[in-house]
């Protein structure tokens, strides 16, 4: 029992230093062995390398332990060191906080939250429990019998315990008062059900904005709409790992020699399950089931449909790799629906480690190269074509055209113009390897990029307005009580209001405070007048109410404990939210190729 638990609750430590060098990158051997400052910094606390070296290895032995028979590939092991860097920081932030809030655990608080309250997986476990159910007196013998137990759980408390004391005070200070509850179970029990007409303003199409228009907009609108800043940009080059034609040559060899022993007379089934690169199909011996043309690749249909009962292919190439296909059996020869049943060996085309170190030596090479010459020059002589990342935000989730690139961001917000990056690794597995164009306090966006945009809402304006005439003029033609017949005659849309609150999205107009008034304000079966929101004009109809009961609410003591935890937990989310964007974190680890 005791041996289960120490399974369920250990973190093993995994060896990881090879994993952690090779994602290291280009840096050269010399380089890593080489004493660094430290790798980041969270609110003036530097973060080790060994602190990040020993939070990869833990996060890496987690999901090692969750993942036993998964394969590392370069996406996950980048996803993974991203989240040890999280954690470190996430943890550096709860620590601080905690100080500040002066939150101290003395051991014996420790020991009764360890006996009274243990953690959720190990009441789970079944070793823990007597006919199915958590049984406390086996809970309290393994703390007492197993002395590594005991140390798992007491560190966890160290660790847990103050983080939860002080987000109690947070949320304890939150100043939730009873007019706080009444204001949210009011929000929450005000509902609206019935129709609304929508006058919609995208069937306004006699609009018409100039380019002067657009001009004048921009500039009146400059200093408070286009105005940003600080941000970085750069161009930057891509290095992709994909097949040399030596990989190539060498699975179709891989290929042909399958295929020979296949039509020499082994076991389909069985090659497939050796040799397969296709999961799917592979544990099932290759099959693929009964598929009609245009179900696969037409490469792999011209191959299959061309063969007799029982054939196998010569390898066949499509954008997976190389196939060998025997058909199993012909189902249909219907012109119009033929089908066959088959199974195939899939030999996928990847790029060798060879091929993945002459790339990264490549890389490297490059941005040696671009300390020296112009990005432009050194593509031109590489026949590659540079990106340009258009001006990114120093606290920018991601870049354009890359996505979520930590390490890269932090880079560009602290590099000067001219600075060339490390070989950094994308979510994607690519190499990228940029270099600075500009670092600036503020910039204008470019007008012309921002003139689409700038069109498409005084546009949006002009048809708002007239379909505000048209919204007037039908409520002039027509009885309120006429309205929801006439509307769709009228070419006028007529959604449901389905259970709606303050808060809610309506169709054509979103979330707004003006509908919510409009249709709140209701009795069963009004109709509001036409309403005349920025968003677009429309008309509501409750068809049925429901209305808060304040004076059951007074004394529903349970009602108010939901609502002042939802309230005291989100006033608890902000807190934190905030807590990270006010702290001044420094990612460094992209200046030594982390």
């Amino acid at each position: 029992m005791l041996e289960d638990l120490r399974k369920k609750q250990k973190v093993i430590i995994y060896f990881v230093a090879i994993i952690f060098i090779l994602g290291m990158g280009a840096v050269g051997v010399v380089e890593i062995f080489t004493p660094k400052p430290y790798v980041g910094k969270v609110a003036g606390t530097k973060i080790s390398f060994e602190m990040y070296q020993n939070k990869i290895q833990e996060v890496y032995a987690r999901y090692s332990e969750s993942n036993p028979n998964q394969p590392i590939d370069d996406g996950t092991r980048q996803n993974l060191e991203n989240q040890a860097w999280q954690e470190l920081v996430d943890g550096i932030l709860w620590d601080k906080q905690i100080k500040k809030h002066k939150i101290k655990i003395k051991d014996d608080e420790i020991l009764t939250e360890m006996q009274n309250n243990p953690p959720e997986d190990l009441m789970q476990n079944p070793a823990l429990q007597t006919e199915g159910r958590f049984d406390p007196s086996k809970y309290i013998a393994a703390l007492k019998n197993d002395p590594n137990l005991f140390v798992i759980l007491e560190d966890y408390y160290k660790s847990y315990l103050p983080r939860k004391r002080l987000q109690d005070k947070i949320m304890a200070d939150a100043g939730i008062t009873m007019d706080s509850l009444k204001a949210e179970y009011i929000k929450e029990n005000d509902i609206v059900r019935g129709k609304m007409i929508f006058f919609d303003y995208n069937t306004i199409k006699d609009v018409e904005v100039s380019d002067e228009d657009i001009q004048k907009y921009y500039d009146d609108n400059k200093e408070e709409e286009y105005k940003k800043g600080p941000a970085s940009r750069m161009q930057y080059l891509v290095f992709e790992e994909k097949p040399s034609d030596e990989d190539l040559a060498e699975a179709k060899k891989s290929a042909d020699q399958l295929a020979a022993r296949a039509k020499a007379g082994e076991d389909f089934a069985q090659l497939a399950m050796d040799y397969s690169d296709d999961p799917g199909s592979g544990q099932n011996g290759g099959s693929l089931g009964v598929f009609g043309k245009g179900q696969m690749v037409p490469e792999f249909e011209a191959a299959a449909f061309n063969l007799k009962e029982g054939d196998i292919s010569d390898p066949v190439k499509s954008d997976f790799g190389w196939h060998i296909i025997r058909v199993d059996r012909i189902v249909s020869t219907d012109p119009a629906n033929p089908q066959v049943e088959a199974r195939h060996i899939l030999v996928k085309v990847e790029a060798s480690e060879t091929t993945k170190i002459e790339i990264a030596e490549k890389a490297q090479e490059v941005r040696d190269m671009l300390k020296k010459k112009k990005m432009d020059d050194v593509a031109k002589e590489l026949e590659m074509e540079p990106q340009d990342s258009d001006w990114v935000a120093h606290d920018a989730q991601y870049i354009a055209g890359i996505g979520q690139l930590p390490q890269m961001i932090s880079w560009m917000a602290e590099a000067k113009k001219g600075k060339v990056s490390e070989v950094i690794r994308d979510q994607q597995g690519r190499m990228i390897v940029g270099k600075i164009t500009e670092n600036v306090k503020s910039y204008y966006e470019d007008f012309d990029k921002v003139r689409p945009r700038i069109r498409y809402e005084l546009e949006k304006e002009q048809k708002i307005a007239k379909a505000k005439v048209k919204a007037d003029e039908f409520a002039a033609k027509y009885d309120p009580s006429e309205y929801f017949d006439k509307a769709e005659a009228e070419g006028w849309k007529v959604y449901d209001v389905n259970n709606f609150k303050r808060g809610n999205s309506a169709a054509g107009i979103g979330i707004s405070e003006m509908f919510a008034d409009a249709a709140l304000k209701l009795n069963e079966g009004e109709i509001s007048p036409v309403v005349h929101d920025p968003k677009g004009s429309y008309v509501i109809k409750a068809e049925s109410r429901t209305k808060p009961d304040i004076a059951a609410f007074e004394k529903d003591t349970d009602k108010q404990k939901e609502i002042r935890e939802k309230m005291e937990n989100l006033a608890f989310s902000r807190w934190y939210q905030q807590m990270r964007e006010d702290a001044k974190i420094e990612d460094r680890r992209a200046e030594f190729g982390l």
